[in-house]
């Protein structure tokens, strides 16, 4: 089952799989996705069914002629409530970012991500 999460403007995020852990008194959520988001876009916790976002990893989705990209990423204040991931997607050389428009940047300045999350 994909469930398709999309905000008023940011990136559209496909959830495939949400699985809460429990050990003890601690609780923590992993989801599982796809995301199409664009350069210097964040993402907040509750757009990944979420309440704290501790970690994000992100993996780029190549297909076609698609052009190399590095993908950063900054979480802000992890594990506080609704807190957010800020996004930057950089050319293959790593030189320059590569914002929403870029002309070699596929569906309109945006790439697909794959992407992991933990948080409560």
């Amino acid at each position: 089952m994909v469930e398709v999460v999309k905000a008023t403007r940011g990136p559209l995020i496909e959830l495939h799989s949400v699985v809460r852990h429990v050990h003890g008194n601690e609780v923590s959520i992993w989801v599982a996705g796809e995301m199409l988001i664009g350069s210097q876009e964040v993402v907040y916790a509750r757009e990944l069914k979420l309440n704290t976002l501790q970690v994000l990893c992100l993996t780029v989705e190549k297909g076609g002629k698609q052009r190399r990209f590095v993908v950063d990423k900054w979480v802000y204040r992890k594990g506080e409530l609704d807190n957010y991931a800020s996004i930057h997607i950089w050319d293959e050389t790593g030189n320059a970012d590569a914002p929403p428009g870029y002309a070699y940047n596929p569906d309109n300045g945006s790439v697909w991500l794959d992407f992991i999350a933990v948080g409560e």
